[in-house]
């Protein structure tokens, strides 16, 4: 499984709302990847609306993209 990582620093928007989040930190958790042996999942702390909030990466990979498309 190739999944992509997101860096501390990282902006990003939220699906529905387009909403922008940065990454504050990354941590990675006793659990295994699903299909893995040796990699691990990470939790990332992430900084929306004026909160801070610690989100697995799946939950991140759902809820956020990397940039906004552009609507024609």
């Amino acid at each position: 499984m190739n999944k992509q990582t997101f860096e501390p620093g990282t902006l990003l928007f939220r699906v529905k709302t387009g909403q922008p989040a940065i990454v504050i930190a990354l941590q990675e958790t006793p659990k295994k990847t699903y299909g893995t042996l040796d990699t691990k999942r990470l939790m990332y702390r992430i900084f929306e609306d004026g909160r801070y909030s610690w989100k697995h990466d799946m939950q991140v990979h759902a809820e956020y993209k990397l940039k906004s498309e552009s609507k024609k």
